[in-house]
């Protein structure tokens, strides 16, 4: 698989677009880029993030605004767009009556790949994706996790620079759904491509997203790194250990170090605030002190982080509260 041109143009590019459905609103005045690297766009049902990738792919007429797609025009240029595009969409997409080696054979063939060159990129593809020997069976005949290898097949046996997936571990065990992440991250960090994430599964876009935007009613509410959007409005850090972390929590804040006990996915840990002049060292050095004194063997000492749930929760209240209008009370 080679690795993605180069190039100065940026993959994705958004501004103002407008998209309606008679009198909804589907996309209202949405300006995002999707810079190379692996970028999540969340949102609840309904928020608008299908109707976004139908845009991309110029498969929609918009009411305003431009899109670019490596400073192409989809709505212009909809071939070349497409043939540098892989898409994994929610919707199922297989061909009836087709096998899983015909089905990716073919979406190599519509992409203008010889006959045998695609059979061995189907092959080829195929076996990265550890479809084993199910590949020779129907596609009606598949699992859930099956069908979205073969779909993932299809989407990246022409090599594209851009790969758009709409949903991609919908149903999946967490086997599957830790394999497929590993593929999207193998995707952008080896082969430089770059992977536009859709999903309202908020734990896949923090394990391997580098930016995320977060979409409701058709805006844009946040947009940012990860570390940016879930960096707490305090300086704090989180240790991580084996022992009673409670009883390490109590004598850090005794010896006047604000620490508090949380629980994580990983398990509990203990939360401290990092001091305003940045003395973190300092505080490592108590954390390890008191860390001995109570019995707990440190695992890790990190800068603390907001789960992204909680970042995605406010912004959709705030978008909430901006759309419910003023109710006005007349004078008594």
């Amino acid at each position: 698989m080679r690795s993605a041109d180069s190039s100065d143009a940026c993959p994705v590019e958004l501004d103002r677009v407008v998209k309606r459905y008679g009198n909804r609103t589907a996309l209202d005045g949405v300006s995002l880029r999707v810079e190379p690297g692996i970028t999540g766009l969340v949102g609840p049902n309904g928020a608008g993030k299908s109707t976004l990738v139908r845009t991309v792919l110029g498969l929609v007429k918009l009411a305003g605004g431009s899109v670019r797609v490596f400073g192409l025009d989809p709505q212009k240029a909809p071939r070349q767009v497409r043939q540098q595009v892989g898409v994994v969409p929610e919707d199922e997409s297989a061909v009836p009556g087709l096998t899983g080696v015909g089905m990716v054979r073919y979406a190599a063939r519509l992409c203008g790949i010889p006959a045998g060159e695609a059979l061995r990129r189907a092959h080829e593809v195929l076996d990265w994706c550890d479809a084993g020997q199910e590949r020779y069976r129907p596609l009606e005949t598949f699992s859930v996790g099956t069908r979205q290898k073969v779909a993932f097949a299809a989407a990246i046996v022409h090599d594209p620079p851009l790969i758009i997936l709409d949903e991609p571990t919908n149903g999946l065990d967490p086997i599957e759904r830790k394999a497929m992440l590993g593929r999207l991250v193998t995707l952008a960090r080896d082969h430089g491509k770059t992977i536009f994430l859709c999903t309202h599964v908020l734990p896949d876009v923090q394990a391997i997203c580098e930016r995320a935007i977060v979409l409701a009613a058709g805006r844009v509410r946040l947009s940012g790194s990860i570390e940016e959007l879930t960096r707490p409005a305090l300086p704090m850090h989180r240790v991580e250990g084996t022992g009673p972390l409670e009883e390490l929590a109590r004598a850090l804040s005794a010896a006047g170090i604000a620490a508090s006990l949380v629980r994580t996915s990983r398990g509990p840990a203990v939360e401290v605030a990092t001091p305003a002049d940045g003395d973190t060292p300092a505080v490592l050095r108590a954390v390890c002190e008191h860390a001995r004194d109570v019995g707990v063997g440190v695992r890790s000492f990190e800068p603390a982080q907001r789960p992204l749930e909680e970042v995605f929760i406010a912004s959709l209240r705030e978008a909430e509260a901006a759309q419910t209008p003023e109710v006005l009370h007349a004078p008594a």
